[in-house]
C-alpha cells in the first residue's frame, strides 16, 4: 500500500495542497474552521508527514543528539529525560547514543549524528575527541558539554564542583578513621575523576598524608570495577574501615563484591559520589554526595534551546554544587 501524501489529504479535505502545508507548518493564515477540518481529515487518514523531507526543505531538522557514557547510569538518564522533556515542549526531538566510555564508539556516534544533520549536540565525553567536537563548534553545530570538560573544546559547559564535594567527603572519613580508609577512584582521562581526585588529595594534604598512605584502587566508573575494588580492599590483611567511591556505579559494584564474598554490606562505611539506586532496600552504612540531575538537565536544555533559537555565540559555564549528606557522624 502506497503512503498517503499531502495531495491525498488536500483532495479528501477539499482544499489546496498549500492550505494543508500551512496547517502542517503552522505558518500563514488558515481559518480556525478550515484548520480543524484539515487536522480531522489527516487524523482519519492516519497521515504521517515526511519529517525528513520537510526538514531538508526547511534546512531544519529540529533534532538534537545526546551522547552519554552509560545509559544505564541513573544520573545520566535522569539528566537526559529532563532534557528531552524540555526539548519536546519546544518541538525538538532528542536522539540518544551510548559511548560506553569508549572513545572510538564516541567518535562513531558523533559522526553518525553529524550525518543526521542534528542542530545541536549534548555530550558527556570521554575526553578523547576534542578535535572533531571543536570542528563541530566551528562549523556552526551547537555543542554543550554535560558533566565533563573536554580540553580544547570552547563551548558551553554544565558541570559540578566535584573537587569541593570530594574534599568534604574525604575529610569526613579521615576525621573518623584516619588513614584506615580505601579510595575507589575513577579514570583520570575523564575530568570529573581528576577533579574528585584533586579534592581527595587536598583533604589528605591537610593531614600530612598522600595517596601512598592510603589503600587506593583505580576504577573506570563501571560496576565491574567496583566489584574488583571490593575484592582488592577486602583481601587485604587489614581491610579498610571505610571507602570513598568516586561514582555511584562503582559503589553499586563494590556492594555486589561484598555480597559475593558473603560479607555484611554494613561492615564497611561508604561514601558515594552519586546516589545508589534502591540503596534504601538493603542494610548498609552509606553516606551520599547528592548531585542535581534534574536541575542540570534543565540547564542543558535551556542552553541548547537558547543557542538554536537565538543563534547566540556567547559561551556559558554553569556550575552546580553537590550536597554531601552525612548519615553516620
Amino acid at each position: 500500500m502506497s503512503s498517503i501524501t499531502i495531495k491525498d489529504v488536500a483532495r479528501a479535505a477539499g482544499v489546496s495542497t498549500a492550505t494543508v502545508s500551512r496547517v502542517l507548518n503552522n505558518s500563514g493564515y488558515v481559518s480556525q474552521e478550515v484548520r480543524l477540518h484539515v487536522e480531522e481529515v489527516m487524523k482519519s487518514m492516519n497521515y504521517q508527514p515526511n519529517v525528513l523531507a520537510r526538514s531538508l526543505k526547511q534546512e531544519r531538522t529540529r533534532t538534537v543528539g545526546i551522547i552519554l557514557p552509560d545509559m544505564t547510569n541513573s544520573y545520566f538518564m535522569t539528566v537526559a529525560r529532563r532534557v528531552q522533556q524540555h526539548l519536546l515542549e519546544k518541538g525538538y526531538h532528542l536522539i540518544y547514543m551510548d559511548s560506553g566510555e569508549d572513545a572510538a564508539k564516541e567518535l562513531e556516534a558523533i559522526q553518525l549524528l553529524q550525518g543526521m544533520r542534528i542542530e545541536a549536540l549534548i555530550i558527556a565525553g570521554t575526553g578523547k575527541n576534542a578535535d572533531i567536537l571543536q570542528h563541530l563548534v566551528g562549523a556552526g553545530t551547537y555543542v554543550v558539554l554535560l558533566d565533563r570538560i573536554v580540553d580544547g573544546v570552547n563551548t558551553d559547559l554544565v558541570v559540578e564542583d566535584n573537587a569541593a564535594a570530594a574534599e568534604e567527603a574525604t575529610d569526613y572519613l579521615l576525621e573518623k578513621y584516619g588513614a584506615d580508609i580505601g579510595l575507589l577512584l575513577g579514570p583520570t582521562g575523564i575530568s570529573t575523576a581528576r577533579e574528585r581526585l584533586e579534592g581527595v588529595q587536598k583533604a589528605l594534604r591537610r593531614r600530612e598524608l598522600d595517596l601512598a598512605s592510603i589503600l587506593v584502587f583505580n576504577g573506570d566508573y563501571t560496576r565491574a570495577s567496583g566489584i574488583r575494588a571490593s575484592d582488592f580492599f577486602m583481601s587485604q590483611n587489614k581491610p579498610p574501615a571505610a571507602v570513598f567511591s568516586a561514582n555511584n556505579e562503582m559503589t553499586f559494584g563494590f556492594y555486589q563484591g561484598l555480597r559475593q564474598r558473603c560479607i555484611a554490606l554494613d561492615s564497611v562505611e561508604v561514601v558515594s559520589f552519586g546516589e545508589v539506586p534502591a540503596a534504601d532496600l538493603f542494610s548498609q552504612r552509606l553516606s551520599v554526595i547528592y548531585q542535581s540531575p534534574d536541575r542540570i538537565g534543565e540547564a542543558v536544555a535551556e542552553l541548547t534551546l537558547k543557542r538554536i533559537e537565538q543563534k547566540s555565540r556567547e559561551r556559558e559555564k554553569r556550575i552546580f554544587t553537590p550536597r554531601f549528606e552525612k548519615r553516620f557522624s
